[in-house]
């Protein structure tokens, strides 16, 4: 009878053992693949002058976006505006060498802020349980914010040239017979594929990104993928001989891009036709393989059995000019600069959905939260995408924005319109003039809405630039000052808990560290909030109203451990200060 009892035990609780472990992992995977200069020109964008086949089979798995728009025409800005949910200022994001972590100088000696204070996409997974890679091109930076990455890994120089013709030059395009794997873009592929075998195994959700560099230049590519083009049928842009009537100087690109880093680019006037051709057919192999590259990652989630529960989000960094109105490259505030392909395929969504409405790359922050299930930060000035996936003919947004160096833009469903800060300005009718041809700002018929998207213009830069981390209900303190660590470098020598040993809970508070002139008294109305900004795991900030730390260290936190600790008082920006602990 026993025996009899010890079978019906087993055969009813093992499956569920069994379950719960293959569900311990509880938040999905996520694949986020960026691609450089990327332009909507593709099949499933209704366009069929690129060989997509696997960003095709993606849309069809998911959600596309028709009017998906950048923040900043340049890769640096645009990225760390994705990255922060946030939109640039006259002082922020401003520069294709653009930080996310710390300040910059561009070109013209302006400064550029980051957004240091706030955590970014990867930052924030990783503070919610996740292993988070950057692979390839994410920041313009590999080394942009390091604290938000477990595994930082990109492959080689952008200029990578495989023919012994191209040693010591720098040509814009190469043709080499050559396997997917000799350029730096198949080598990051084959390590992506084997990061994928292992998130199969592993229990800790994967934020996994593929961020590939081309087709931005030099236009380089196994010669299959530019096999895939015949250079007979390609064919320059219809405006490719004028630029648009009427536009301003500043709206202009000198694409010194092109012209400054390629030695068969003319420093002056146009290129050749001939090499028109051979540019656009350059950047189409370019596209066809970083396309192949990214079915192999699709390929192996199947193989995996992880495609359908995985995140996967398609994004682009700006558009891209080959010959439009007589421009090369990006840095413009033209259509061809501002539109970038935005694909989302999520489990529990449809498949082969399109979005009509206007959205904006600040949107991808909030929408991977909610699809992951996690809080979002207070500092997002997107919007989730996540309705529009339920309901695809939603109005997402009536208007978005952007700004390169001095200018900024608003874009409707219908009108474009930018200005300067020299007065300039510019209007384009989307319903007439799709190409932006022909600038209408002057036309007396349009000065309705000129004026209008002027003063929403204004609205937008007015509240972007108000700081954003400012308490509205303290605004008014203008005499509020920061708290003050004692030290800003200290240890704990001085207290009874001089050491943390090995296997004994260890318990100390640092608000003592700290005053504050604005600190109220009563206990129930403390306003300072500490954080654990960084440092080993093993110690954990468990009031953040008291500053009490507590944790028990083991064997391999013997000696010094550092901490990155902050205060603030929901006025002011945090204030850090470095605590070290010795652990014995």
């Amino acid at each position: 009878m026993k025996y009899f009892l010890l079978i019906i035990y087993l055969w009813i609780f093992v499956p569920a053992f069994v379950f719960t472990a293959n569900a311990s992992k509880k938040s999905p995977d996520i694949l986020f693949i960026a691609v450089d200069d990327l332009r909507p020109e593709l099949n499933c964008y209704g366009a069929n002058r690129a060989v997509s086949p696997n960003i095709d089979r993606l849309a069809s798995m998911g959600t596309l976006f028709e009017n998906a728009y950048v923040q900043v025409p340049v890769c640096g800005a645009s990225r760390a505006s994705l990255m922060a949910g946030m939109y640039p200022s006259s002082k922020r994001f401003t520069w294709y060498g653009t930080r996310f972590d710390s300040p910059t100088s561009n070109n013209w000696g302006r400064e550029c802020t980051g957004a240091p204070d706030v955590e970014d996409i990867p930052h924030w997974f990783k503070n919610n349980g996740y292993k988070t890679f950057s692979m390839g091109k994410i920041y313009h930076y590999s080394n942009d914010n390091i604290k938000a990455w477990d595994v930082i890994d990109r492959v080689g120089y952008f200029k990578a040239y495989q023919l012994t013709e191209n040693e010591g030059k720098s040509p814009a395009y190469e043709c080499a017979p050559v396997s997917y794997n000799a350029y730096p873009t198949g080598i990051m592929t084959d390590k992506i594929l084997a990061q994928i075998k292992e998130a199969k195994e592993s229990d800790q959700p994967y934020f996994l990104t593929a961020g590939f560099s081309k087709p931005h230049l030099p236009f380089v590519a196994p010669k299959k993928y530019w096999d895939l083009y015949n250079p007979e049928d390609i064919t320059l842009p219809q405006n490719y001989s004028f630029f648009p009537e009427g536009a301003p100087s500043s709206s202009n690109s000198t694409w010194g891009e092109l012209r400054n880093m390629y030695d068969d680019i003319p420093k002056e006037g146009p290129v050749s036709d001939e090499m028109a051709i051979k540019l656009i057919h350059g950047y189409l192999a370019c596209v066809s393989y970083t396309d192949d590259m990214i079915g192999k990652l699709l390929d192996e989630l199947e193989i995996q059995g992880l495609l359908n529960d995985t995140i996967i989000v398609l994004w682009g960094d700006h558009g891209f000019q080959l010959g439009d109105h007589s421009l090369w490259c990006k840095h413009t505030l033209f259509e061809t600069s501002m539109h970038a392909p935005l694909i989302i395929s999520a489990p529990g969504y449809k498949s082969n959905q399109r979005v009509n409405s206007l959205v904006e790359m600040v949107d991808i922050y909030p929408t991977l939260c909610e699809l992951a299930g996690l809080e979002l930060p207070q500092h997002l000035q997107g919007k989730s995408l996540v309705p529009s996936l339920e309901n695809p003919d939603i109005v997402h947004k009536k208007a978005i924005y952007g700004r390169y160096h001095s200018g900024e833009t608003i874009r409707t469903d219908r009108f474009q319109y930018s200005e300067w800060d020299n007065g300039q300005s510019m209007l384009y009718d989307h319903l007439r003039d799709p190409n932006e041809d022909i600038n209408v700002v002057s036309d007396k018929r349009y000065s309705k809405v000129v004026e209008a998207m002027a003063l929403a213009l204004r609205k937008h830069r007015n509240k972007v630039e108000f700081d954003e981390n400012t308490n509205l209900n303290n605004i008014v303190e203008s005499s509020n000052t920061p708290p003050v660590w004692n030290s800003n470098n200290f240890n704990q020598n001085s207290t009874g808990k001089k050491y943390a040993f090995v296997g004994e809970e260890y318990n100390a508070f640092v608000n003592w560290r700290v005053s504050d002139a604005e600190e109220k008294l009563s206990e129930d109305d403390r306003r300072l909030i500490f954080k654990k900004e960084s440092g080993p795991e093993w110690l954990s900030l468990v009031s953040p109203k008291y500053g009490k730390f507590s944790g028990t260290p083991s064997k391999r936190d013997v000696g010094l451990n550092e901490f990155i600790l902050s205060v603030s008082d929901g006025v002011n920006a945090p204030v850090r200060a470095r605590m070290a602990l010795e652990v014995k």
